[in-house]
Parts: C-alpha cells; structure tokens; sequence
C-alpha cells in the first residue's frame, strides 16, 4: 500500500529490512529491496553497505545516484554526501571532497566530523603543493630540508586530526573478508 505522495507506507520497516540483510551478508537480498528507483531506499543500501565495510559495493551502488544530490548535501541525504565526501578524499579528490564536508558541516553544525574531515582535506592539499613545487623547482638543500619540515609539521597537524575519528574505516580483515563473501554472494 502507498502513501498519497508515492512513498510505501512501511518505508521504515524496508529501511531496517535492508540494514539487517546487510548486517548478516545477504546484499543480494538488499539490493534487490532497495531496487534502483527509490533514492531513500539506495541511500540506505549505500549507508548500511558502507557502515558494514563494504566500501566497494557501496561505491558501486552511490554512483547510481544523481551527483547534485550527493556534491550539494541536504537533508535526508547529509549521510549519504558524507559517505561520498569520504570515498573522494580516499581517491585524493581533496577540492571535491573539502566542499562537500564544508557544506554537509553548516547544515548540521553537530556533525564536527565533517569539520575535520575538510580540515584533512586541506592539509593534503598543501602537502600536495608542497611536494609538487620540490619536484618542478628543485630547491637548493637547505630550502628541502625547510620545506621537508614543513612537511612533517602538517603530518603532525594530520595524525591529530586521523585520531579524532572523522573517517569511517572497517578493519581490513573484516574488510577483506566482507568483501570475498560478497563476492560469493553476487555470482
């Protein structure tokens, strides 16, 4: 049964359906649940896959979401731009990732996370420009070894940020092992 505006009148239970399915390594099962059509129902897909540490299943499936939706964060969907704000920071996109985090970061001011992930974001961006310049200058030694200084005090100002626990992470064994079953569960 449907909602005047089209929306299944049990979209909740679907939404916990698809998290537990995930949880207990049935993506089959959820993707089919959340279909492609229903952004709601994919965003919990993407959230859960990702949050289970099915990162690659879950870069797979955000990508059949519109970009706008995903570059310009807004309520619902904050989670689902902070999880692609994440994967672009993990592939060095820093610029694409930074703006996101930066607005996702003044729509909801609680979510320091997304503070400190822009803060990342720059600091890889100077480190970046940093090394870059070394390589197309070729600065005299003393001004390396001022500049490989400079370079360890961002790492520094980085590990900080790191231990805060802005990024979501999954150990690699569960990872791993996810994944292969995953795998297996796909084919």
């Amino acid at each position: 049964m449907r909602s005047p505006i089209g929306q299944p009148q049990n979209m909740g239970k679907l939404v916990q359906l698809i998290q537990n399915s995930v949880v207990k390594g049935r993506i089959r099962f959820a993707d089919k649940l959340a279909g492609q059509s229903d952004i709601h129902l994919l965003s919990a897909l993407v959230q859960s896959l990702y949050k289970e540490g099915y990162t690659a299943l879950a870069k797979e499936r955000i990508v059949l979401i519109d970009p706008e939706t995903l570059s310009k964060p807004s309520p619902p969907f904050l989670q689902l731009s902070y999880i692609w704000a994440e994967m672009c920071y993990d592939e060095g996109r820093y610029a694409e990732a930074a703006a996101i985090f930066e607005a996702i970061a003044e729509q909801s001011g609680d979510l320091a996370a997304a503070r400190f992930g822009a803060a990342s974001c720059y600091l890889q961006e100077a480190m970046q420009n940093l090394r870059r310049r070394m390589e197309i200058y070729h600065p005299p030694e003393a001004e390396r070894i001022k500049i490989c200084r400079y370079l360890e005090d961002f790492n520094q100002a980085l590990h900080i940020i790191q231990t805060s626990g802005w990024q979501t992470y999954s150990s690699a064994g569960q990872t791993g092992h996810k994944a292969a079953r995953a795998a297996t569960l796909q084919h």
